[in-house]
């Protein structure tokens, strides 16, 4: 037995934890009924010096962030997901849908100097095609040439190719041949048939998520992958959608990181309809460092701020998490729904915030390269 495996578990307070922190010092996979333990444990702390100790054996003190700006090129949305106050319907006041124009005048302006990656996702409007994309897409690429597009939820991409009339795979190479690069992990909610009947009823269909996330890494497109927490799924359904996920990526290899996604409670219908509170900071940590643990294939693992706070996120990187996402500039779709985080963060914040935490930071671009 090493040294190291005796101080992690001196950490534990749980004795039906030791066997899991075995494994871990082991580099053993878990399995669901660990995973399992890690959520009914109350020794959240325990749980957090495995997750760290992940954390430290794959990275180190490095933690990245990126200079990050959010669009979303619509919010009119045909699918009704009853965790969303973004949406809106044709005819709405708040309805809009952006022209290349407009996404080029926007990223023009002097607050987004320095901004190496541009994050969209929107809604599911039907009037939006192929070409639509095709020629955003190229004309960011020659306005910009070295911004990274980080388009589409994997759900955004399986409507937007059918309502084009064409597949999934000639949609992604029409897009990655005009420019996009990568796609952010959004969309896949929680991957439990009977939760999404109930949170998400037009897209209720998880194996779609997985089909076309599997499709997109297939051809060279890397992704992330995510969960939404905290509403009415139980601690055997997030369990589910990880190993999903890590299943998926022992097959393509295409996931570059895992963010999980806090509920937010404010005006949308499922939090009319159940009795649904705000997470607790213990429950954001736990969720952290059981990805880090199960997810042992994934190698980043995000705490993002814009949902848990800057603070939480901070503690964040010692249950597990090696990635403060980026400086946001402007995110609109978790705040309609009730975050009080900032709309963006500058570098040097970000910079501030992982040092204060006693971290490395380190500038990335969507791909993990550093900036010297």
């Amino acid at each position: 037995m090493t040294r190291m495996s005796l101080d992690l578990k001196r950490h534990l307070k749980d004795p039906r934890l030791v066997p899991i922190a075995e494994k871990v010092e082991r580099g053993e996979r878990l399995t669901f009924e660990d995973g399992l333990l890690l959520y009914e444990t109350p020794d959240l702390s325990g749980v957090g010096a495995m997750a760290h100790h992940v954390r430290l054996r794959l990275h180190g003190l490095k933690t990245y962030y990126v200079a990050s700006r959010r669009l979303s090129y619509t919010n009119i949305c045909y699918t009704h997901c009853q965790f969303c106050a973004f949406q809106a319907k044709p005819g709405d006041p708040r309805a809009y849908v952006l022209s290349a124009d407009d996404i080029i005048r926007e990223m023009e302006k002097p607050e987004n100097h320095g901004v190496r990656e541009l994050h969209m996702v929107a809604g599911h409007y039907p009037k939006l095609k192929i070409d639509y994309f095709e020629d955003l897409f190229s004309r960011l690429k020659a306005r910009f040439p070295d911004l990274h597009l980080k388009v589409f939820t994997m759900v955004e991409m399986d409507y937007y190719a059918r309502v084009s009339g064409i597949s999934v795979e000639e949609f992604i190479d029409r897009c990655m041949a005009a420019g996009l690069e990568s796609c952010p992990g959004g969309g896949a909610e929680i991957f439990a048939e009977e939760i999404r009947e109930e949170i998400c009823i037009g897209k209720k269909e998880a194996d779609i998520w997985l089909r076309v996330a599997e499709i997109a890494h297939r051809k060279g497109l890397p992704t992330n992958c995510t969960m939404l927490y905290g509403h009415i799924e139980k601690p055997a359904h997030r369990v589910d959608h990880l190993l999903r996920l890590r299943e998926l990526q022992d097959r393509t290899g295409g996931f570059l990181a895992y963010i999980p996604l806090a509920y937010q409670v404010e005006d949308n219908e499922l939090s009319r309809k159940y009795e649904i509170h705000e997470t607790t900071g213990a429950q954001d940590l736990r969720e952290v460092a059981v990805a880090r643990l199960l997810l042992d294939n994934i190698p980043h693992i995000k705490a993002y701020w814009v949902m848990i706070t800057e603070g939480l996120a901070q503690i964040g990187l010692s249950y597990g998490a090696n990635d403060m996402d980026g400086t946001i500039i402007e995110e609109t779709i978790a705040h309609l729904a009730g975050a009080k985080t900032p709309q963006g963060l500058t570098k040097g914040e970000l910079d501030r915030l992982i040092r204060d935490a006693g971290f490395e930071p380190l500038e990335r671009d969507n791909l993990y390269q550093v900036y010297a």
